[in-house]
């Protein structure tokens, strides 16, 4: 897949590409009743820069982490922070495709998945990615989610982007008859919104001078003003679940 050069540059530097924080990824990894001393394996899927990775490599001490995304762009990060981290013999990174994770059959003691799950469907995912479990097993996925009664403009605005939009009641829902037990979620506060919107858009005025880039910029601008006039009504929300 070619990626414009763009694109790449209006992520420079961030320290992830979705809203988000390592509080509150703390606060959902932290909500599995699993003890953290074990040796464990954990798969996180659609990794991009890393940042969760190392998080998740530093909380479960004994661990061996396998992390993949997409685009090597983003796994060379991840391998920087691999190696800044003399964390070479226990997280380990690859090139892959979250619609067809090439590991085996109950591998895994944690699947983990942030702020990417919309690419192929929270309800797709489920379904696919058990497999991935050990019986017992723990699912942490991060999903666009109503917070409260959205507005007629929200709904119009999604629809149009991810129609798997849903409330957290029925997402719980969905959890729980795809065959898991659901444990908790946390929602993504606005601070890690717009912590995360400030950083990018620092990046995205620096493309002003790149016409290729123009309708690329406006087209996240668009949606960092959406929010920040809607943000009451919707979130990126953990949901942490357990394999039945």
């Amino acid at each position: 897949m070619e990626i414009p050069l763009y694109f790449y540059q209006a992520y420079r530097d961030l320290d992830r590409l979705s809203p988000g924080s390592e509080d509150t990824t703390l606060k959902a990894i932290d909500k599995i009743d699993i003890n953290i001393n074990d040796e464990l394996y954990v798969l996180d899927i659609a990794c991009g820069v890393g940042t969760s990775t190392i998080q998740l490599a530093k909380y479960f001490e004994n661990a061996e982490i396998e992390a993949f995304d997409l685009f090597k762009h983003y796994i060379v990060s991840l391998d920087e922070k691999i190696a800044e981290n003399a964390l070479e013999d226990r997280v380990f990174s690859s090139v892959g495709d979250m619609k067809d994770p090439d590991f085996a059959n109950e591998e895994f003691d944690i699947v983990f998945c942030e702020a990417s799950v919309e690419i192929m469907g929270f309800k797709r995912a489920l379904d696919e990615w058990r497999r991935l479990l050990k019986p017992n097993g723990y699912m942490v996925i991060s999903d666009v989610s109503w917070i409260s009664r959205p507005s007629g403009e929200s709904v119009k605005f999604w629809k149009n982007i991810y129609d798997e939009v849903d409330t957290i009641e029925n997402k719980i829902k969905q959890i729980e008859s795809a065959g898991y037990e659901f444990i908790d979620y946390v929602i993504v506060p606005k601070r890690d919104w717009n912590n995360y919107y400030q950083k990018l858009e620092k990046n995205l005025n620096s493309l002003s001078g790149d016409k290729s880039a123009k309708d690329f910029v406006k087209q996240l601008k668009k949606e960092m003003d959406f929010y920040r006039n809607h943000s009451d009504d919707y979130s990126y929300v953990f949901y942490v679940m357990k394999k039945c």
